[in-house]
């Protein structure tokens, strides 16, 4: 199956990116529910794979040739959104070593030292919130510091973007 461009993650971070790709055909993969059902122009002529998940990606020069999803199989794009959240959508995952992205292993920046990822006080901003992918000006992210030329990152997933209120 091949689309103009993929996006993984259909909550408000991933509508939003529709807007950007208007009239190309786009390819939403969502674990649970998307927003789509709100109105919005920009849905469309888009496809949506709800309760899906994207396992994998096949990389080749610096560029996603493809993802894997656990139901539709290989998708092939020209560009990606990577739109999946933090912990909760599971954009980001930790266990008791590290901090990274399990999609792409894509650079995710995070404190080394697990002692410092959270604070005693459970109402004082955790720094856990933080963590997340590291991207350049334009929203590329990085996989061992090359960047990745047709993958943007978007909301929860980025390193120190975070919508708990202090």
């Amino acid at each position: 199956m091949k689309f103009d461009v993929v996006i993984i993650g259909g909550g408000a971070s991933g509508m939003d990116a529709l807007a950007k790709y208007s009239g190309r055909r786009v390819a939403v993969i969502s674990k649970g529910l998307s927003i789509h059902n709100v109105a919005h122009p920009a849905t469309e002529g888009v496809s949506f794979f709800e309760g899906d998940s994207v396992t994998g990606a096949e990389l080749r020069d610096g560029k996603v040739i493809a993802v894997t999803a656990e139901k539709m199989g290989r998708i092939e794009a020209d560009e990606f959104v990577l739109a999946t959240g933090k912990y909760f959508g599971g954009g980001i995952v930790a266990d008791m070593t590290r901090v990274y992205e399990p999609i792409f292993g894509l650079d995710v920046e995070y404190e080394q030292d697990r002692e410092k990822w959270f604070k005693e006080d459970f109402f004082a901003p955790q720094p856990f919130l933080d963590f997340g992918v590291k991207v350049d000006s334009k929203g590329h992210p990085s996989i061992g510091g090359v960047k990745i030329a047709n993958l943007v990152a978007t909301g929860e997933v980025l390193s120190g973007n975070h919508k708990v209120i202090e």
